[in-house]
């Protein structure tokens, strides 16, 4: 069983995400998230009590308040410790070339993709979680 993190302040996009996980891995827990501060909060809670951090993280770029950037460099200063085997993919509609190659300058980052995630996309992910939970 996998546990999801999906964080984007547009709910509809969050309920087809959560849709399409469901999907794909029927078993999963999902929490969403409209702020990344609420995630940043929700991460730092989980680390200080020694709990189990979400097995996936899927984050929207832009975001009020603290955007995917900055969600990614929380995530940066953290991935050496209790981090480091979360999946963490940017979701986003920008189609911009400098907004991919940012993300994925993130050495930790599994992946930029573009919304809404399809059924296609969401079991790719899953199956990668899968195969690195199996080494």
């Amino acid at each position: 069983m996998n546990n999801y993190l999906l964080v984007d302040d547009d709910q509809i996009f969050l309920f087809l995400h959560e849709h399409m996980i469901r999907i794909a891995d029927p078993s999963s827990t999902i929490m969403t998230m409209q702020s990344s501060v609420k995630a940043v909060e929700y991460l730092d809670d989980l680390m200080q009590a020694d709990e189990k951090l979400p097995d996936c993280i899927l984050v929207d770029l832009n975001m009020p308040e603290m955007n995917g950037f900055e969600f990614l460099e929380y995530c940066r200063q953290h991935m050496a410790g209790p981090m480091q085997p979360v999946h963490i993919y940017m979701v986003t509609s920008s189609l911009y070339e400098s907004d991919r190659e940012k993300a994925l300058s993130f050495s930790f980052i599994k992946g930029f993709r573009e919304k809404p995630l399809s059924k296609e996309i969401v079991t790719e992910m899953h199956e990668l979680m899968l195969r690195e939970k199996a080494r």
